[in-house]
């Protein structure tokens, strides 16, 4: 193959990469939609776990931990940053806080001290959401 050849392969596969991408984006959308309409599906029938083709699927709440919005913290003079400093959790700080890491900090956080301090409260988002786990059954979570 040539370098021209070599080009068009490159292009090929940006587009495809591009193509990907949005289609990923939308079967996120819809995966999503479906884990809701399901999740309400299983509360409506009283069902906590079912199996189906060899996997449990079953409800699971969780809490998430987010930031609240740079512009509410702004509007209520609060540093974020400072907040995490100041409650000994500045060891996660890098250039951004990342999601993941905030929401396993906080976790431990809520469940070393029983609840957010007022401080944390007042720029880290609460919420409840509900998942749905998927798991490959075993022989002996078959036989239960």
């Amino acid at each position: 193959m040539d370098i021209m050849g070599k080009i068009d392969q490159y292009a090929l596969l940006i587009q495809q990469k591009e193509q990907l991408a949005d289609a990923t984006k939308a079967n996120n959308i819809e995966l999503e939609t479906v884990k809701q309409e399901l999740y309400a599906m299983m509360v409506d029938a009283d069902c906590a776990s079912i199996s189906r083709n060899g996997f449990r699927y079953s409800l699971q709440a969780k809490t998430c931990y987010g930031k609240i919005g740079d512009e509410k913290l702004q509007e209520a003079e609060i540093d974020f940053f400072e907040v995490l400093r100041e409650e000994g959790l500045g060891d996660i700080i890098k250039e951004t806080v990342n999601p993941r890491t905030l929401q396993s900090t906080m976790k431990a956080y809520v469940e070393e001290n029983g609840a957010l301090s007022e401080e944390l409260a007042e720029c880290i988002s609460v919420y409840d959401t509900f998942d749905i786990a998927k798991r490959k059954e075993t022989n002996k979570a078959l036989k239960n």
